[in-house]
């Protein structure tokens, strides 16, 4: 008996040592409140402040080694006289312009009470979220979004099983392994769950229709594929859902209950489908409804289903589905909270409704590419409070008010592509100071141009489209424009040379200029390179522009400058073109042979057009295997040689013109 009540007594001493040492070990894994100001110290040690020398040493002054941390800017500590009272559970560093590398070593990771951590809005320089992230166990709040973050999400955040707010959104994230589904299945706490523009490549698991507490899912930008679960969106407390720009997801509604309190549902670009549910009309708590550009189909929403009791709607966008054609819907009128609403590629065929005046908080309405006819009617101009109103390709008629002049809050207006006619005032626009965007080309009108204004009064335009607009010279008021990225004068009667005071508008900002179909002799005070250092296209197509070729910058994409009067050679200062992927030159007088670097350009270019000019010599060489060129039109020169070997690699080539050469077999 002795021997196993002595055994037995070793087996005891050994349990108690055991206990004790883990008591020991779960002990240790806590901090102390001194260890904690200390851990935040050195944090602050090794972030730097980037943009503002001034303001960043403001962020952390009171980040001092003699001061209690608790009243540091953005540290919270607990005053409930719990476990963590004392303790630091809060940290809010959001949008303080700080940068540094965050790593495994940091000893923010040793907060381990931290319940609320929010880093968003900084730069951290593409550091990756480190795994000792998972030690922060009593995390309820986690916010990491568009701080510059990058890689893959670490399977530790699936272990931050108190979280009720997780958003790394706006950052260079995949999520693959753990995908989507393993780093959620735990997080049964879950109410705001942002993962907008991570890679995501994988579907939806249908188990988040059991996560009862979810309140806000954003899952925009993330590569979904398959099929939505329709459940989620009867989840009991679900009212923020955003799947925006995933057009590989697709999905259909459910039949709405009506206790749902949905209030807002996003599905921008998706592959949704089917019939709206007249249940929808249970959603009385909706403020956006955003269905743009999906596969939706049947009748234009109307008397089934009727959107008339979702009185609370502030946004509604329909853009784009495939509704059967139809008119405007009686229910808007009752939609008086409306301030945003969008209405295109919808197949309305019908006048604008007088019952849109009765709309009064209107600020933004987009209807183009419908076929709508009749008039503007009188009372849209009352509408004083708009900023955006875009009536773009539709079949309207009749003259374009100066009434326009009493929109005083626009900031964007598109009127092309109509059947406008008669004699437009350019005064009534140039008195909208806040007017950014300005298109009325391709109507039937005769733009009057004006002397009338000062640089002071002038709006700070960012896009002009004044295409087909019978101007005879370019508008004088253009001189004093500085922050355009977009002018379209195309298909106009401009004569003469382009003023020498263009070359300094815009310079920086300037994106894309269209100055085709006119009868441009050239440019005054010729510059041999184009000054715009982020152009991205020019056309100068069918003018009367003689001399020799000007480059661009080296930003450009696609440069067009056929059927003018062109000489000389092509500079070899096309070749530093690194972004060039269209060139055409067709239909110009220019000579001599091909640049050599023109063959290294071809590997870059998808399009590359020489048609009838006076090039000789041989063609270009060097085409590597599986370059983009798809389009190459030589023909009607005088090219002459072999034609190369290399050739044979344009295996995406679709069009290939060589004819009225003088080329011969190898």
């Amino acid at each position: 008996m002795a021997p196993y009540m002595n055994h037995l007594k070793f087996l005891q001493t050994i349990s108690f040592v055991y206990v004790l040492v883990t008591v020991k070990i779960v002990a240790g894994s806590s901090v102390s409140h001194d260890e904690e100001c200390s851990a935040l110290f050195q944090f602050k040690q090794t972030i730097i402040h980037q943009y503002d020398a001034a303001y960043g040493s403001q962020v952390f002054h009171s980040w001092n080694t003699s001061f209690e941390c608790c009243s540091w800017e953005g540290v919270a500590c607990s005053n409930d006289h719990d476990q963590y009272y004392g303790h630091v559970i809060g940290l809010d560093l959001s949008e303080r312009s700080l940068c540094g590398h965050i790593n495994s070593n940091i000893t923010l990771f040793s907060l381990v009470h931290l319940q609320r951590l929010n880093l968003s809005g900084n730069d951290f320089g593409e550091s990756e979220i480190p795994y000792e992230i998972a030690r922060l166990k009593q995390l309820r709040s986690l916010d990491l979004s568009y701080s510059r973050f990058s890689g893959q999400i670490p399977n530790g955040i699936s272990q931050l099983m108190q979280l009720s707010s997780l958003d790394p959104s706006g950052n260079s994230l995949k999520l693959h392994n753990p995908s989507l589904k393993n780093m959620v299945q735990n997080l049964t706490w879950i109410e705001e769950l942002h993962l907008y523009g991570v890679d995501i490549s994988s579907s939806v698991p249908h188990f988040l229709a059991n996560f009862s507490f979810l309140k806000s899912l954003q899952l925009s930008q993330c590569l979904l594929v398959n099929e939505f679960p329709v459940a989620i969106l009867e989840l009991p407390k679900l009212k923020f859902l955003d799947l925006a720009f995933n057009p590989n997801l697709t999905g259909s509604f459910p039949e709405f209950q009506m206790n749902n309190l949905l209030e807002e549902v996003i599905l921008f670009s998706t592959g949704f489908f089917g019939i709206i549910p007249e249940s929808i009309s249970y959603l009385k708590h909706l403020t956006v409804l955003s269905l743009t550009e999906c596969s939706f189909s049947g009748p234009i929403p109307g008397s089934v289903p009727s959107l008339d009791s979702l009185l609370k709607l502030d946004v509604l966008e329909l853009n784009g589905n495939r509704f059967e054609k139809g008119r405007f819907p009686n229910w808007l009128r009752k939609l008086t909270k409306l301030s945003e609403l969008f209405l295109c590629k919808m197949n309305i065929n019908d006048e604008i409704p007088p019952f849109l005046a009765n709309l009064t908080k209107l600020s933004m309405i987009e209807m183009w590419k419908n076929s709508l006819i009749g008039r503007i009617p009188s009372w849209l101009f009352n509408s004083t409070q708009l900023t955006d109103l875009d009536l773009m390709a539709n079949q309207l008629q009749g003259p374009i008010p100066n009434t326009f002049s009493n929109f005083k809050s626009l900031q964007s207006l598109n009127l092309a592509v109509n059947n406008f006619s008669g004699r437009v005032e350019l005064d009534m626009f140039l008195g909208l100071n806040k007017l950014q965007s300005l298109s009325l080309g391709y109507n039937k009108i005769s733009l009057v141009p004006t002397n009338n204004y000062t640089n002071t009064t002038l709006p700070e335009l960012e896009s002009l489209g004044l295409s087909s607009c019978n101007l005879k010279e370019f508008p004088a008021f253009l001189r004093f424009q500085n922050k355009m990225d977009t002018l379209l004068l195309d298909q106009n009667n401009i004569h003469g040379l382009v003023p020498v005071w263009i070359w300094n508008n815009s310079r920086e900002t300037l994106e894309l200029i269209n100055l085709s179909n006119n009868f441009i002799t050239g440019f005054d005070q010729h510059p041999y390179f184009l000054p715009w250092t982020n152009l991205e296209a020019i056309f100068i197509i069918d003018n009367q522009v003689r001399g020799q070729l000007p480059i661009p910058p080296q930003t450009t994409v696609v440069y067009q400058v056929s059927y003018n009067n062109l000489t000389g050679e092509i500079p070899p200062w096309i070749c530093e073109l690194k972004s060039l992927r269209s060139l055409d030159l067709s239909f110009n007088n220019m000579s001599g042979t091909l640049p050599s670097c023109l063959g290294i350009l071809c590997n870059s270019l998808m399009a590359l057009k020489l048609r009838r000019n006076n090039f000789h010599g041989n063609m270009m060489n060097a085409f590597l295997t599986g370059g983009p060129l798809t389009q190459l039109d030589l023909s009607e020169n005088r090219f002459t040689g072999q034609l190369p070997r290399s050739l044979t690699n344009c295996t995406n080539l679709e069009i290939l013109s060589l004819e009225d050469n003088s080329f011969h077999e190898y």
